[in-house]
This record gives C-alpha cells, structure tokens and sequence, in this order.
C-alpha cells in the first residue's frame, strides 16, 4: 500500500496530513552539516522518536557529526549527543518553521542518515510541497501568460513523482533506499522553499493532484527542454527500453506554416559544437570505452572517420560510428550524447544532429562539426514547446495530451 503523508508531532510521533510523502535525497555532506529552522521552534529526534537535547528556536544551527554511520549533534554552546544510529529527524514544532540543511529551508522533515562518506540528508514531505520546488527550477522563469505551460509542467512533475513512490497499477517502483529521487537532473531537479515562486505555486494549487494516465494507470511522464521540431519514440532514443503507446514522436510545427515551430524561441533550438583533432581525441579517451566496450588498456587509435548509423523516424541520429585505425566502435542513440562531451564534460545537447567531418592531409579527421537541434532526449512533454503553445492560447490539458497521446488526467488520491 502506498505510505499516507504523516509529518512529525513535537513529541516524535506521526500524525496524517493527507496526500502522500515523498522522499528525496539531498545528497551527501562530507563536512559536517548543520541542521536547524528558520521561522520557529523546532525538535531533532532519534529514530524512536526520543527527543535530542530538546528544542531548538528560529535561527539555531546545530552541527551534525558522524563516526562511521553512527550520528551525534553540537549544539552552537559546545553541547554534544552522543553518538547513535539514524536517522536523526528534524521537525518544526507547531506551524510556521520550515527545517534547514546547511542554510537551505525545506518544507516537511529531514532525515539523517550516517554512510561510509559522510552524512546523508533526506528532504520527506507531501507531494503538493515537494512540486512547489520542482516546478520553477524545471520550467524555468514565466511570465504570466505563460500559465498553461506551468500547469501542464505541473502535472507532468506530479505523476513522474507518483510512479517513484509507487503509485497507481504496475507502473509501482518500491525502493529499499532511504529515498524516492533525487534532487538533482537524474530525477528531477528540487530546491526546496527557498526555490518557491508565486506563479508556480499557483500552478500546483490549480492541478492539485493531478496526474497523467493511460489505460487506468498513473504513467511515467519524461519531458525536456526543446524538442527542436519533433519529439521522439523510446526507442529511437533510450533503446534499451521497450516503447510506450503514449510516448510518440509529435510535430512540433505550427499549423499553416513551413518552418516555424512552438519550441523556436528557444535558445537551443539551433546549435553547433565543434572539435579539433586534439580535442576528439580527449573526449573519446575519455568517454568512448564505457559505450563502445573497448576493454580497459585497449588504444582506441587515431579517428579517421566519423559517421551516423542512421536516421530515426524523427530525424534524430540511430548513432554514431567511429572508425579510427584500431577499429570501428558504435555507439547508439542517447549514449553519443555522453561520448561526445564538451571539454568541460557537458553532455551533447540532443541526438537531433548531423555530423561534418574534415579529414587532414594525413587521412586522419582533424575537425568534427556537430550541426544540432533541440535540448535533452526529446521523448514526452517539450517544455519550450509548451510554452510555445500557452503563448498560442492552449489550456493545459490541451498541450498534455499534444505531447502524451491517449493519455487522460486523473485525481492521484
């Protein structure tokens, strides 16, 4: 059954608050961290829900040290706990404090969690407050006319979440981690209360429980920045996965003209990368073995030829082929993206690309050329295009089921 969402009492134990609580992870702090609450009185407890040297008030930050896995706190007059196992959880005492980790505020609780390299800190809280820090970090800044867009962001948000704290139906994804996501692009990127804005909170209020849909199941809802003309299949990009009927390649194209699409306002719509022979060679030193299978030790050689395999349905590249004088080695769909990095390590920006090598005097390649579209995998809800078509006056529901054919919108609980 899925978990209620209860949020602590002063005394340690839980009470509903209705809805359901979602588990994200912070990340691991080295150093030690310091926890504490900004706005009112709080309370750090054990995980028997036994108070830690009682309560701390608005502005207090307390050092959480670790010795091993086992967790002790210092309080700011030189006080120390003693160590003991995790989590130790903080906690608002009444209404009005939002729980701090290292000067940053959080709604619901945190959780802390001692680990072979530092201290795990653990953000749990309903779902309608974890998405009113998601939604302005994914959509980015609006304007005001731009609701739908937020809305439909909102939405998306929302039922990628359900499907990883094991939602409706088969599409359930326990977890024996301490936590659901991540706070970060590998889930969805969170920033807690201090991320909050008034235009994407009143988003989230609008679609309050909300979620996507098919064939009477809440569905896992990918979106990306720019989709740069059509959005993609599964497996024309992540083809290691099986296809979805409600993840299908859709024209980004408005109606009546040739060459103008909801997502061109987007920065990214259009890009080129570029790379000297020096600096092809570094990125597939690099990034090429872990694709292509090259054992460890193997000279992956000079490159003397750079090609796509292919064309998908969405004219975005199958992937690339490598030929240098050790070998050929392919690499497929999404993962060109990460062999061919930026000298910074950025990844590619799509797979929507074409590929223009200058071959030397020498036979070798000594220039590759990335001429590109769009931002991101390109699979599910395009966010410019969505924006593109709230600016165009469409509705939320309206650009949800543009972007996830045959989907429907449902109330979560």
């Amino acid at each position: 059954m899925p978990r209620s969402a209860e949020v602590g009492r002063a005394d340690g134990h839980r009470v509903d608050q209705g809805g359901r609580i979602v588990r994200i992870s912070l990340g691991v702090t080295n150093s030690p961290g310091r926890v504490g609450a900004n706005g009112g009185e709080w309370g750090l407890y054990d995980a028997s829900g036994r108070s830690i040297m009682g309560r701390g008030v608005a502005g207090d930050a307390w050092a959480v040290e670790r010795q091993g896995r086992r967790l002790r706190v210092v309080r700011g007059d030189g006080e120390r706990s003693a160590f003991r196992d995790g989590p130790l959880v903080a906690r608002p005492v009444g209404s009005g404090a939002l729980v701090t980790w290292n000067g940053k505020r959080y709604r619901g609780e945190l959780a802390l969690y001692g680990t072979d390299t530092g201290v795990l800190a653990v953000n749990r809280l309903p779902v309608e407050d974890y998405l009113r820090g998601v939604v302005p970090l994914e959509i980015g800044p609006r304007v005001a006319g731009e609701h739908a867009a937020i809305e439909a962001q909102a939405v998306a948000a929302r039922s990628y979440t359900y499907v990883r704290i094991g939602g409706i139906g088969p599409a359930a994804m326990p977890s024996e981690r301490a936590y659901d996501m991540v706070s970060t692009v590998d889930d969805q990127v969170y920033g807690g209360a201090d991320a909050e804005k008034p235009l994407t909170d009143a988003a989230v209020r609008a679609t309050e429980g909300q979620v996507i849909t098919y064939a009477g199941r809440v569905v896992n809802a990918p979106y990306h920045s720019t989709c740069g003309g059509s959005t993609a299949e599964v497996d024309e990009v992540w083809w290691r996965q099986p296809p979805e009927p409600y993840l299908r390649r859709v024209s980004d194209r408005i109606p009546g003209t040739v060459d103008r699409y909801y997502c061109d306002p987007s920065p990214r719509f259009n890009w080129t990368r570029s790379y000297d022979a020096a600096s092809l060679a570094t990125v597939l030193e690099r990034y090429l073995r872990q694709y292509a299978g090259i054992p460890a030790g193997a000279e992956i050689g000079a490159v003397r030829f750079v090609t796509t395999t292919g064309t998908t349905a969405s004219g975005r590249a199958a992937g690339v082929r490598f030929e240098t004088d050790r070998g050929s080695y392919v690499v497929r769909g999404n993962d060109a993206r990460f062999v061919l990095r930026s000298s910074g390590g950025e990844i590619l920006n799509s797979t929507y690309f074409t590929l223009q090598p200058t071959i030397g005097r020498d036979g070798r390649v000594s220039q590759l050329t990335i001429s590109g579209n769009g931002y991101g995998h390109g699979i599910g809800m395009c966010q410019w295009g969505a924006i593109g078509r709230a600016r165009a006056g469409q509705d939320y529901r309206t650009i949800l089921q543009t972007y996830y054919p045959g989907t429907s919108l449902a109330q979560a609980d």
